[in-house]
């Protein structure tokens, strides 16, 4: 990957998952402007759009069904919980598709269950896809000439009738059952299209960028709320449009973060874009059925896109399973979200090599994973699994350095021979001789002698951790402030701000992080922080497992905080407020599952 400007960079994030990542914006880093600040279902923080917390269309938590505090059943030691998998939606995947039935191309009404819905039959046409006319939002510079092939797009986003009709649920929402319903990840978006071809043998899709920016553009009379809240597109999230015929965009089905469409407090709703991560809510749902064809080209079918599922987390120990590849794999970047390079084999007698390096390697608490080449310093990733073939890292080395942030998959590669590493050591041998920042600590139970506070995270009275996310064309930004009694993390915009973490806090082996709110809502996060001070964390929350943001220790009062979010956060985060909305949502848990100790306990 080409390494990125630092200012644009910065003010992306590679975060995206709520609102963090939620990038909001845009993402390229995932850009946390994901204009999706926590809870706000895909409203700014405090706007009057129908989803800001404030006056939610969902109570906070009502997406789940689930009382207040119920979802703190996920004690860090205790959470199987895969992301994206909360609204336990019928699972059909493995049930036979039924035949197809024939669909005309003309208006129609579909029932299922009693409840129905409207489809628009758009013919397809030629447009320019993208703004046109100054001042346009970021990441939508037009691009000409696009097709769209004849197609069915909803009258209106999927209401919290048809939801429950189609998954057998019951969902509520203060708009009622003809509201629209925004506790879906992208994920369950697939699952409910899946759902429905199995109800109703069409199938439906999430709409593309293209049929949805075409329909609004081009017939928005016959639609019903364009223009008032965010959607969800296929999409996965680029910072540019893709031309062509049908396009569906790069990376097609790849589990990273995804767009928003119909974004609000953008220059225009039409054409504004926003990125998402593809486990948080918010953002509505519409569908469309292709008339052309059975879905557009490179679309991958609804029913086979699921939440990615981590098998049993493998014992601590100083070589973690997961990381072997041998000599016909590698690990790579993966998506566009990616900063810096990462090119590495593993060999499972502690052989590696990075790029053209050569060296060996260990892991730390299964959340380190460190290389130490044959001369020169090591390099250590704080590293997420979301499943055995993907992850994501971030790197104590400034990506302007050598070191990398982003995600990364397992790939097929042309086979290379094994280094010959002279005086290969254990896993256990190489961390000794890396310090005590990479012992080996019982995770499930941490001890108190394990429990730090990183010196390096306190940021004092009269400064914040911020990251701007406006070179990235973002509305959302963050401030963190870290004092020793008590960690404070919101997303802010305009004149909201909504907490995302707060309590006390401790570290682990400059490595984990966690805050503990007085009501026992716990938040989990990887860190580092490099050469440059450059704050960096890695999120364990199951609305942005595995999203990353980065935070520059910024003066209060100064322009940044003036210029973006004024009085809400150029000054310290006030103390002992009430636990993050998350802590009544389901999917606002920890994700984070210890590796057990080995048999003769963590040493």
């Amino acid at each position: 990957m080409k390494t990125r400007n630092w200012t644009w960079l910065f003010a992306v994030t590679l975060w995206c998952g709520v609102p963090a990542c939620d990038t909001s914006s845009d993402d390229p880093a995932q850009y946390d402007d994901d204009n999706n600040t926590p809870g706000e279902n895909n409203n700014t923080p405090g706007d009057n759009n129908n989803n800001a917390p404030d006056n939610n269309n969902n109570t906070p938590g009502d997406n789940n069904n689930n009382t207040p505090g119920d979802n703190n059943n996920n004690a860090p030691d205790n959470n199987n919980n895969t992301p994206g998998n909360n609204n336990n939606t019928p699972d059909d995947s493995d049930t036979p598709l039924p035949p197809l039935v024939d669909t005309p191309k003309e208006d129609f009404t579909e029932t299922v269950n009693g409840v129905s819905s409207d489809m628009i039959f758009i013919e397809g046409g030629t447009f320019t896809l993208g703004c046109e006319t100054a001042p346009c939002p970021a990441d939508a510079a037009p691009v000409s000439g696009v097709v769209v092939s004849s197609y069915h797009i909803g009258k209106t986003e999927v209401t919290v009738a048809l939801w429950n009709a189609v998954m057998d649920d019951n969902k509520t929402s203060f708009g009622g059952s003809s509201g629209s319903y925004t506790g879906m990840t992208w994920y369950d978006a697939m699952a409910f299209a899946c759902q429905l071809r199995h109800l109703t043998g069409r199938n439906y899709h999430m709409t593309t960028e293209a049929e949805w920016e075409y329909a609004a553009k081009n017939h928005v009379s016959r639609l019903e709320k364009i223009g008032s809240g965010e959607e969800w597109a296929y999409n996965t999230w680029s910072g540019q449009h893709m031309g062509g015929t049908d396009p569906v965009g790069p990376q097609s089905g790849l589990h990273t973060q995804k767009t928003r469409r119909d974004a609000q407090n953008t220059a225009d709703n039409i054409t504004g874009r926003l990125i998402r991560s593809i486990e948080g809510t918010g953002p509505a749902l519409r569908l469309a059925i292709s008339a052309e064809s059975d879905f557009p080209p490179g679309m991958v079918h609804p029913c086979d896109l699921k939440a990615p599922q981590m098998g049993e987390e493998p014992v601590n120990s100083y070589r973690d399973p997961r990381w072997v590849t041998g000599s016909n794999e590698k690990w790579g970047p993966a998506g566009s979200i990616a900063i810096g390079n990462f090119d590495v084999r593993v060999w499972e007698d502690g052989t590696a090599k990075v790029g053209n390096t050569n060296g060996q390697w260990f892991t730390s608490n299964n959340i380190a994973f460190v290389f130490v080449p044959t001369s020169g310093d090591l390099r250590k990733y704080a590293y997420i699994f979301l499943d055995d073939t993907q992850g994501s890292l971030i790197s104590e080395t400034s990506f302007m350095s050598g070191g990398f942030i982003g995600r990364i998959e397992r790939q097929a590669a042309d086979s290379v021979e094994k280094p010959t590493i002279t005086g290969l050591k254990s896993g256990a041998e190489l961390a000794a001789a890396a310090g005590p920042n990479y012992a080996m600590v019982d995770m499930v139970n941490i001890p108190a002698s394990a429990k730090q506070q990183d010196p390096r995270l306190l940021d004092g009275p009269n400064q914040g951790w911020f990251q701007d996310n406006r070179s990235a064309g973002g509305v959302h930004h963050y401030r963190k402030d870290v004092d020793p009694d008590e960690f404070r993390f919101t997303v802010n915009q305009g004149g909201g701000s909504v907490m995302l973490a707060n309590g006390e806090w401790f570290t682990v082996n400059n490595t984990f992080l966690r805050v503990t709110h007085a009501s026992g809502y716990t938040a989990d996060y990887l860190y580092a922080v490099d050469s440059s001070g450059t704050f960096y964390h890695n999120s364990f929350m199951a609305y942005e497992r595995g999203d990353f943001r980065m935070f520059k220790k910024t003066d209060n009062n100064s322009e940044p905080f003036n210029a973006t979010c004024g009085s809400i956060c150029s000054d310290e985060i006030p103390k002992n407020q009430e636990a993050s909305l998350y802590s009544r949502m389901d999917n606002g848990h920890s994700t984070f599952v210890p590796a057990p100790c080995p048999a003769g306990g963590c040493q």
